[in-house]
């Protein structure tokens, strides 16, 4: 599609995501209101990213203007967002927010009335209205609400669910969960809860981990991490150890799944969570890369857990997207329930070694003939590759998977070389 990728419209704000850009989105939501006849009221939120206030005020100069009521939630998390969405049965809400990306970055995605991501199908609406330039029709002035009231609800909700007491060290990535989890871990240790605008996911947070793990082996405490909307986690056990998101799936795999159920991965995830999990004649699906086809696969075969290795993880029951503090609530709440560590969770578990990599990329990138040559090559020697542009960034991701560390580290260069030299 034209404007929306994995995880809705991205990119550097004020450049790709400029005024005029903005403006025609916020077209589009007229028009998408009135084709479909939606009670006219969009509930907003977003993360701390210094150019959320620009993006905002230039898409409600068109809303207010022509009908569409702004709900303004502020701060807050995309699960949170998903959360009150569906809870008060708003039509349609907005998260503006680039995720893990760094500050210069910014975004638009969609939730629908019941928390979900909108489909494929919508964005393709939604793309269609975007570059149509006829008249909206009258102009019929609207009102801008603060509700970041409604909040309190989401807090009130991950409380009930928390049944342990013991204090964690919860790296917010200086994003839009930092005041919510400073309510919800009072005895924790909460760092990276700052944000200035300009901080957000920089050298923190779980894209960045190595600073939570420093911090987890001094003081022998579990940490949660978060990225900047908080829709997905990495958590580190009290010995140093980041435990991703295919260990977190086969943990909560134990205790909410039984023999014949099902659990959505993706193309990335580890052969060896496949394997774990069949021992335990639990089915692994793969979905394409992102939190949404995860959640549609999941529909499509009705399984209760899904996600990603990267750490968009779905309890159905709960909610209907990635949640970061819901996850790690849960986690925290079998480790009290078994007076376990994460690594006797684990210990039947065995994993392959993936090695990744990107290359910056300019334009469009496809497979040809020679580098599908190098990759049957390479997985007649055992490997599992997967060669991808990101959804999100202008970069192309490179991964090898192999027991062996060294052969995937190889094979991985190889690659990279190859197709620098032959490909771009």
């Amino acid at each position: 599609m034209k404007y929306f990728g994995t995880d809705g419209i991205r990119g550097i704000a004020g450049k790709f995501l400029d005024k005029k850009l903005i403006i025609k989105i916020a077209r589009a939501l007229v028009r998408f209101y009135k084709k479909n006849k939606l009670c006219k009221v969009l509930l907003v939120g977003n993360d701390s990213r210094i150019s959320s206030d620009y993006i905002l005020s230039n898409l409600e100069s068109i809303l207010l203007e022509y009908g569409i009521n702004v709900e303004n939630l502020g701060k807050c998390s995309s699960p949170c967002l998903a959360y009150i969405t569906k809870k008060f049965n708003y039509p349609l809400s907005m998260m503006i927010s680039a995720s893990h990306n760094s500050s210069e970055y910014n975004g638009i995605k969609f939730f629908n009335a019941n928390g979900e991501k909108i489909s494929e199908n919508t964005e393709i609406e939604l793309e269609k209205f975007i570059d149509i330039k006829t008249s909206l029709g009258e102009k019929n002035f609207a009102l801008r609400k603060n509700v970041e009231f409604l909040k309190d609800f989401y807090v009130s909700h991950l409380k009930e669910l928390k049944n342990f007491n013991f204090p964690l060290i919860i790296d917010c990535a200086n994003g839009g969960v930092s005041e919510i989890c400073k309510q919800i871990f009072e005895k924790s240790k909460i760092i990276h809860a700052n944000p200035n605008g300009y901080n957000i996911n920089h050298d923190c947070g779980c894209t960045h981990i190595e600073f939570l793990r420093s911090i987890c082996l001094k003081e022998h405490k579990v940490g949660l991490a978060f990225d900047g909307d908080a829709d997905r986690i990495q958590i580190v056990d009290e010995y140093g150890n980041v435990i991703s998101g295919d260990k977190i799936l086969y943990i909560l795999s134990k205790f909410y799944l039984k023999s014949n159920d099902k659990i959505i991965g993706t193309i990335y995830s580890n052969v060896g969570l496949e394997q774990s999990l069949k021992k335990r004649e639990i089915e692994l699906i793969r979905a394409n890369v992102g939190d949404k086809n995860v959640y549609e696969t999941m529909k499509k075969f009705h399984a209760e857990i899904g996600g990603e290795d990267a750490g968009h993880i779905i309890i159905k029951h709960l909610l209907n997207t990635g949640d970061g503090v819901l996850i790690g609530i849960l986690i925290c709440n079998i480790l009290h329930i078994t007076k376990l560590k994460i690594l006797e969770l684990l210990k039947d578990y065995k994993e392959c070694y993936q090695e990744h990599s990107t290359i910056p990329i300019s334009k469009p990138f496809k497979l040809n003939e020679d580098i599908r040559f190098l990759i049957k090559k390479f997985e007649k020697d055992g490997a599992r590759i997967i060669i991808r542009p990101s959804g999100t960034e202008p970069i192309l991701r490179i991964m090898a998977e192999h027991e062996n560390k060294s052969i995937a580290k190889k094979m991985v260069e190889s690659l990279k070389n190859f197709i620098k030299s032959n490909c771009l």
